[in-house]
Order: C-alpha cells, then sequence, then structure tokens
C-alpha cells in the first residue's frame, strides 16, 4: 500500500483543514501517521482494504459511545471506506494529550498512585457498563457478531460456551511448541472447573488490553484510553485479571483502591476472588501465545520465561495455590 504526503493532504483538504506536518508512525500493520494541522493534531489510519478497515469502523462507532460513558478516548473526525477520496478506507482521530503511564508513573509517589487507580478503576468500569445481549464482537456499538480471535465463531448466549472456544483456540498455538505436553491437562483443569463461570453472566464490553502503553497521563490524571482494537463483549472478570497483572498484581494497596473507584459503578459477581485462579490460568496462556510468537521481542529471556511459566501453570494444575499479592 502506497500513502504519500500528497494523499494526505488531499484527505484533510476535503475536510478544509491545512495540513502542517506529518510524521510516520511505526506500525505492523496498515499505515499510520501523525498529523499536525492548523486545528489540532491528528492519527490517520489508512487500511489496506475493506475487510482490514472492520477495526476502522469499530473504532468510529465505540469511541463516541465510550465518550459518552466518560471515558477519555480520541475523538472521531473522520472514518470513510467509500474510497473516493483515495483508494483505502481510512480512519482520522484526534490526538490524546499527555504520556503513557509506562512512561511517567515513576514520578508517582504512593498516595497519588492510590489515587490514580482509584479514579482508574471508575474508568474501567464506565467501559464495562456497557452492555449488550450476547457475547461476542461488535463493530457497530449495538449488533454482536462473531469473535476473531476464536476463527469468527460466535455470537454466544452464553459466557461459558464462548470462553471454552477461546481457551480451545489459546491451546491449539501451543502444538508443536515446548508447551504442547501441558495443553491437554490445561483442556482438562478448564473443564473441570467450568461450574465457576456456570451462571448468568452479563455481557460487557472490554478493552482487552489495558496495559500501561494503552493507558495517557496528563498532570497525573488520566487523560486517555487507546487502542480498542480488539475490544469484544465478555465476562468483566477476564479483563479484572488482565488489567491486575498489567498495573499492579504485586500491590495490594494499589488493586484495593482501584476495585473501590471500580465497585462504585459496577458490583462483583458473588465467587470472583475464587475465579481468579481461574482467569489466571487463562490470561497465561495469551502470555505463552505472546513468547510463541514473538520470542525475544517479547520476553528477554524465552527459555527462563518458559521454564518459568511452565513451573507456575503445573503448580495451578495441582492445585496449588497462588500468592497474587507479594506484599
Amino acid at each position: 500500500m502506497k500513502i504519500n504526503d500528497a494523499d494526505v493532504n488531499f484527505i484533510f483538504d476535503s475536510l478544509s483543514i491545512e495540513v502542517k506536518k506529518v510524521v510516520p508512525v511505526n506500525t505492523y500493520a496498515n499505515f499510520l501517521v501523525k498529523v499536525e494541522t492548523n486545528k489540532e493534531t491528528y492519527y490517520l489510519k489508512v487500511f489496506i482494504n475493506k475487510k482490514e478497515s472492520r477495526v476502522g469502523c469499530k473504532l468510529s462507532k465505540l469511541y463516541p459511545l465510550l465518550s459518552e460513558k466518560g471515558v477519555p478516548v480520541p475523538t472521531v473526525l473522520k472514518y470513510d471506506d467509500s474510497l473516493k477520496i483515495i483508494q483505502h478506507p481510512y480512519l482520522i482521530v484526534s490526538e490524546i494529550k499527555g504520556e503513557e503511564l509506562r512512561d511517567s508513573i515513576g514520578g508517582f509517589d504512593e498516595e497519588e498512585l492510590r489515587d490514580f487507580y482509584y479514579e482508574f478503576g471508575k474508568i474501567v468500569a464506565e467501559i464495562h457498563s456497557i452492555t449488550f445481549d450476547e457475547f461476542g464482537e461488535t463493530y457497530d456499538g449495538k449488533a454482536v457478531e462473531s469473535f476473531s480471535e476464536i476463527g469468527n465463531k460466535g455470537p454466544f448466549d452464553n459466557w461459558k460456551e464462548m470462553h471454552k472456544e477461546i481457551i480451545n483456540s489459546r491451546l491449539s498455538l501451543l502444538k508443536g511448541t515446548g508447551f504442547k505436553e501441558i495443553a491437554e491437562p490445561i483442556r482438562e483443569w478448564f473443564e473441570a472447573n467450568s461450574h465457576l463461570i456456570d451462571y448468568k453472566i452479563s455481557p460487557r464490553l472490554l478493552h482487552a488490553d489495558l496495559n500501561q502503553k494503552n493507558i495517557f497521563v496528563k498532570n497525573k490524571k488520566i487523560s486517555g484510553v487507546i487502542d480498542f482494537d480488539n475490544a469484544f463483549v465478555g465476562h468483566n472478570e477476564e479483563e479484572l485479571m488482565r488489567t491486575e497483572l498489567a498495573n499492579f498484581s504485586d500491590n495490594k494497596k494499589l488493586r484495593d483502591s482501584f476495585f473501590r473507584g471500580y465497585t462504585e459503578i459496577i458490583s462483583l459477581d458473588d465467587g470472583f476472588e475464587e475465579r481468579r485462579v481461574f482467569y489466571y490460568l487463562s490470561r497465561s496462556l495469551v502470555h505463552i501465545d505472546c513468547i510463541i510468537e514473538y520470542g525475544e521481542n517479547y520476553v528477554a529471556d524465552v527459555e527462563k520465561e518458559q521454564e518459568r511459566i511452565k513451573r507456575e501453570i503445573l503448580g495451578i494444575l495441582k492445585g496449588e495455590s497462588i500468592k497474587f499479592d507479594k506484599n
């Protein structure tokens, strides 16, 4: 796909906005540039084709929906898949001011961190307060469709069935790897413990990757949450576990602050603490899949991390307890 500065200018000319500077942004797929204009700074993402542009459509619908809930997300300037302006679909969103949490968190003291995660808990709860009738993926913020991570199966009327498909999909990636011998024991463990999610679970919108790269901070306040590309409709507890691991699983005080904010908006289901190990193992499979796919680009010592996570998982399968909080 070839997009040059002239195409970028043409796109913004159609919106009566003057381009001042175009800055390329490294990305694994599609085409992304930062565009400084006479109004404000935007990000322009151009998609390879209409199939790929479904993510652009998804963001163009979810961002306004999230904004209505008070979640600080980019403002959508334009989504266009008509191919009339240029021969590719594209999405333009506003720039989020501030810096990534991972780059600024070192400047917080303990009290500031507790206040920060209390507010973050409320924001995550507002994301989860957007509910649907089924489980799967939504591209328009209304209808729920099949879920891309599991080979476009679904939608599902209950979470238990969808989660089973998610586990099967993640375990399938272990074939032919150093983890292959634990795949079947893990599957059997989830089947034996599926009763933990055998109840009426509300289908909620999940971000799916609330790590510190996707949380922006300005003046020690949350200024934005980005990258809802992989958002789906699922059980909020899976997201909560992923969020713990990415942010504060080793700090009980920060965890307590987060959940104090979260539960002001959404109550936790009965048995939440019991299901933490269930979702910890589910999340561990994502970690393994990333080790397999990205290797040293994901962890510094692949072999050492493989052995560590394998030992931990075998412990879970044997019924050993997980110490989530180290202090």
